[in-house]
């Protein structure tokens, strides 16, 4: 096996650009680590319509926000009155960088996983509300904890 050129992966299907990736990470050698890397950086999807649960990108986005620091972030916006995704998503922006966006539902994931943090901090979703001007997602659940059970 040896490095696809990125025309190469650029031209293959979203789901054979993840089979290639998938084979390669199981190589224990230079091909495998340059053909991710090279998958990686292209920024191109991993499946059509959006991500699945294994692509390398939600995986990569699922464990920035379940981080202690995006928690806590997520905590401090819904205090200040704003969507949980408020306090996230400035930080998948800085640890993803142009690998966070829009294309492949990637701010629909990243909501979808802010859901399931605060749902796991003991709240509810209570509506939806704008997200400020430096997110790029623009909206995103809003949350109140639990009231204790009688």
């Amino acid at each position: 096996m040896k490095v696809p050129s990125e025309m190469t992966v650029r031209g293959m299907t979203p789901e054979g650009r993840a089979l290639v990736r998938d084979r390669a990470s199981k190589l224990d050698n230079e091909v495998g680590r340059e053909t991710v890397a090279l998958i990686d950086s292209l920024n191109l999807p991993l499946s059509s319509g959006g991500m699945s649960l294994d692509d390398p990108l939600y995986r990569e986005m699922q464990e920035v926000v379940w981080s202690a620091r995006a928690r806590a972030a997520a905590l401090d916006a819904v205090k200040a009155g704003l969507p949980a995704l408020a306090g996230v998503d400035p930080i998948l922006q800085e640890v993803m960088g142009s690998r966070y966006g829009r294309e492949a539902q990637g701010t629909m994931n990243a909501g979808s996983l802010a859901a399931e943090v605060m749902r796991h901090l003991g709240y509810e979703k209570v509506g939806d509300g704008p997200l400020p001007e430096n997110c790029i997602a623009k909206t995103a659940a809003t949350w109140k904890p639990k009231a204790p059970l009688r």
